[in-house]
Parts: C-alpha cells; sequence; structure tokens
C-alpha cells in the first residue's frame, strides 16, 4: 500500500531515530523514505527501526531500509 505523504505521517515518523539515520540525512531535513523515496545521500545500514514504526504498520509494510530502496508501493 502506497504511504500518504502527509504532516501527520511525517510527525510519527521514526527515521531520525533509527541508528542508520545519519548527519547528511539530517542536515537534508530527510525523512518519509517509505513515501518519499530514498535517501540522496550515502547509506551504510546499521540497523533499521521501520518494523517500530506506527506509520509502517498503519499501512502494512513489510520491506525494510526505505533510506535505501525506496518509497513503497
Amino acid at each position: 500500500m502506497k504511504v500518504d505523504d502527509t504532516a501527520e505521517n511525517a510527525e510519527r515518523c521514526v527515521c531520525p531515530t533509527c541508528p542508520t539515520y545519519n548527519d547528511c540525512m539530517r542536515s537534508a531535513g530527510q525523512l518519509m523514505f517509505c513515501a518519499r523515496g530514498k535517501s540522496s545521500c550515502e547509506v551504510q545500514p546499521v540497523s533499521c527501526k521501520c518494523g517500530s514504526c506506527t506509520v509502517w504498520a498503519q499501512f502494512d509494510l513489510n520491506d525494510y531500509y526505505y533510506c535505501v530502496s525506496g518509497a513503497a508501493s
């Protein structure tokens, strides 16, 4: 299911607390990768918090590392 790119969903997004989230993403204000697409930053996967995200649960997502792979479809 496609994730709605809304302010409400952005507020619930856990990306900024994820171990993989880096300074480049932070300075670019990137988040909501499941809705907006993969990061333009170089990403070194550390671990993923997608499974603990209420947006991830609401939209019945099952993938991880959207910052690397891009938006849910």
